[in-house]
């Protein structure tokens, strides 16, 4: 019996699906397969019950899979422990992230903890914020970065970062700064869809200054913010998105970005997590090091 065979065989048991293992591991199908028939070998009991759109554990791998999880979150536990004589900690964290956090934060964030932690490794799945929220929710992820409040009563969330809303419009068009959206109602409009961070806290501030979405000529929604600086680059219309996200086709010139009169507050991005689920140290830590207090105490 090895720590990745009971990894496999918790990851099977949590997706209740091997291929969806498979993809969290970046293994195989049939590496994750060999591992659980390695292990129901070893143990002489069948592990999983093949149904026929999942796999459901079997009453021996229920108990198994308690003390699997109790095994390797002692393993982890212990090789932080000792991380100051061996120079090396180890884990997985597992990272749930909206699209703004994931395209513009999470990458230096991860790149800056690995290099005072190295030998801890990341998942990152990517989905609007109500997935994301959906995620810790179930427990599929340890740790979540988005743009709204989901869930308050089962989710923690803190604070990591604020900014402002921009209009962008195509490189072409020159405007008076600040805008204010009543002077461009006439022109047409693109949108992330229904479940973005970005797109409820539009809605919310638009509602709040007496303005509904419905005022504007919406033609379109994405999927992502970056296919929405494409298509107003193209010259699709006009949107508000995050100022963070603006910034790299903005400094190119190859969209204009305005301060909106109707948005003059900041909204938050924040780091979340399931508050029934018992976080590691090493994600205690990433949480920690996430933390406007905690990155200015330790600015190099």
């Amino acid at each position: 019996m090895q720590f990745h065979q009971l990894m496999a065989f918790v990851k099977v048991a949590e997706h209740q699906s091997f291929s969806k293992a498979a993809d969290s591991l970046f293994l195989s199908q049939s590496t994750v397969s060999t591992h659980i028939n390695s292990l129901e070998k070893y143990f002489g009991q069948k592990l999983f019950d093949r149904l026929s759109k999942r796999v459901a554990l079997t009453p021996f791998g229920q108990r198994l899979f308690y003390w699997s999880k109790e095994i390797l979150s002692i393993r982890e536990k212990a090789m932080w422990d000792l991380k100051d004589w061996t120079g090396r900690a180890e884990g997985t964290i597992n990272i749930a992230a909206s699209t703004v956090p994931n395209q513009y934060m999470v990458p230096g964030l991860i790149a800056s903890f690995i290099k005072r932690f190295p030998g801890i490794n990341f998942t990152v799945t990517q989905k609007d914020s109500l997935g994301v929220a959906d995620i810790l929710v179930n427990g599929e992820a340890d740790i979540g970065m988005l743009g709204e409040v989901f869930y308050a009563d089962k989710l923690e969330f803190i604070p990591i970062y604020q900014e402002k809303m921009v209009l962008i419009t195509p490189a072409n068009i020159k405007l008076d700064n600040p805008v204010s959206i009543t002077s461009i109602l006439n022109n047409n409009f693109i949108f992330r869809k229904p479940g973005s961070g970005t797109q409820a806290f539009i809605e919310k501030v638009l509602h709040s200054s007496g303005l509904e979405l419905s005022l504007l000529k919406i033609i379109g929604y994405f999927d992502n913010v970056q296919s929405i600086k494409q298509g107003i680059k193209e010259g699709m219309g006009f949107s508000i998105i995050s100022e963070i996200a603006a910034r790299d086709y903005a400094k190119s010139k190859l969209i204009n970005a305005y301060e909106i009169l109707e948005m003059p507050d900041t909204r938050n991005f924040y780091i979340s997590y399931n508050k029934t689920k018992t976080l590691s140290p090493i994600n205690l830590e990433f949480i920690k090091f996430c933390t406007p207090g905690y990155k200015e105490a330790h600015k190099t």
